[in-house]
């Protein structure tokens, strides 16, 4: 047999390396996860071995902010922040009732319970009609104050400055009061085709604190998908009753509460309030909103009678069971312009009837 020339291969030679199917399945299954583990928990432990937990959360923060702030169609109204403490809710549900009478009513006002009303808004002239379309071609000239803007904004100009399709008015939010003199006139049709819900007795919105008689207070707000407000507190003694006319928008709540020793906010009670609905909440109650679909047009009202008054005297007793700097601290989480608010609510009584203010 021929010898083979220097420097030739056998054709075994030639030839690849059989592969390893299996190992190579198994790499290329597992190559993924790893990385993934390593960059969901391997790393965030060291970062927070070496800087800290606290350090670690705030950086990472800011980072979604700024992701969001480069992403988003609207500037981003939520800080990560508060959206982490929104994403872990209570288990607790916001009861939703009808057909209830005036006395069920007062005693759910009494014990601070928030509740969701849904045939509240039966014989309102307003019903079916008040949305964000009809408020644009029916009250061009009333103004609402726009967030994402920081001004004023008339009805009328919002398909010039958002767009005539109502579904480009993406970022389009804000609230308006019947005070404003550009609303005054306005404002006396809004409130004229609106009366007292049936639990309610008549003329309990134009009671103010200690009986004295008043305007009804209201304001509204409109916003489109996306928008909202950040988690906060509205500094007042009074309940507030928010009527939802158009759009569907989720809600938080929560309030102060000890737990394990501490003074702390309790976890956010998250729900939806669809269109026809009224919500009730309570002094002392942090709550954000989101609209989630539709353009949201609702009215929040405020008043003092019935009174929460089982709810107010918990709430005041586990404030009081803490040092000043802890209540100061509670309420400045909420950024509260009057950390001691609070505490200032007094209760009066007017013939037989307890207000709150």
């Amino acid at each position: 047999m021929p010898g083979r020339k220097a420097g030739s291969a056998s054709l075994e030679e030639e030839l690849p390396s059989p592969v390893n199917v299996p190992v190579g399945l198994v790499l290329a299954l597992t190559l993924p996860v790893s990385l993934a583990v390593l960059w969901k928990f391997s790393l965030p432990l060291l970062a927070v071995s070496v800087f800290g937990q606290e350090t670690v959360q705030r950086v990472t923060d800011v980072a979604f902010d700024v992701a969001a702030r480069l992403t988003s169609p609207c500037p981003p109204w939520i800080p990560h922040s508060e959206r982490r403490w929104l994403q872990q809710p209570s288990d607790r549900e916001i009861r939703r009732v009808s057909g209830i009478s005036r006395k069920e009513f007062a005693m759910m006002v009494n014990r601070g319970e928030p509740v969701i009303v849904t045939d509240a808004m039966q014989g309102w002239e307003s019903w079916n009609k008040f949305d964000c379309n009809y408020f644009i071609k029916t009250y061009p000239t009333a103004e609402y104050f726009d967030w994402q803007k920081g001004q004023k904004i008339q009805f009328g100009d919002i398909p010039t400055v958002y767009g005539d399709d109502q579904d480009s008015w993406n970022c389009a939010s804000g609230y308006f009061d019947t005070f404003w003199e550009a609303n005054k006139k306005a404002a006396v049709d809004w409130l004229d085709r609106e009366h007292e819900p049936y639990f309610l007795p008549e003329g309990s919105l134009m009671v103010g604190p200690a009986g004295h008689l008043r305007e009804p207070m209201m304001t509204g707000f409109l916003g489109t998908p996306g928008t909202g407000v950040s988690p906060h507190l509205d500094e007042t003694c009074e309940t507030f009753m928010t009527v939802q006319f158009s759009g569907v928008k989720n809600w938080s709540l929560s309030w102060p509460e000890v737990y394990d020793g501490k003074l702390r906010w309790s976890p956010p009670m998250v729900f939806t309030l669809n269109p026809g609905e009224i919500m009730l909440w309570y002094v002392g109650m942090r709550h954000h909103t989101e609209v989630v679909s539709g353009c949201s047009l609702s009215f929040s009202y405020r008043f003092s009678t019935p009174a929460p008054m089982s709810y107010f005297n918990k709430l005041t007793k586990a404030l009081q069971s803490f040092s000043q700097e802890e209540r100061r601290r509670l309420f400045a989480e909420t950024k509260a312009m009057d950390v001691d608010y609070a505490e200032q609510c007094r209760v009066q009584k007017n013939g037989d009837k307890m207000h709150l203010s």
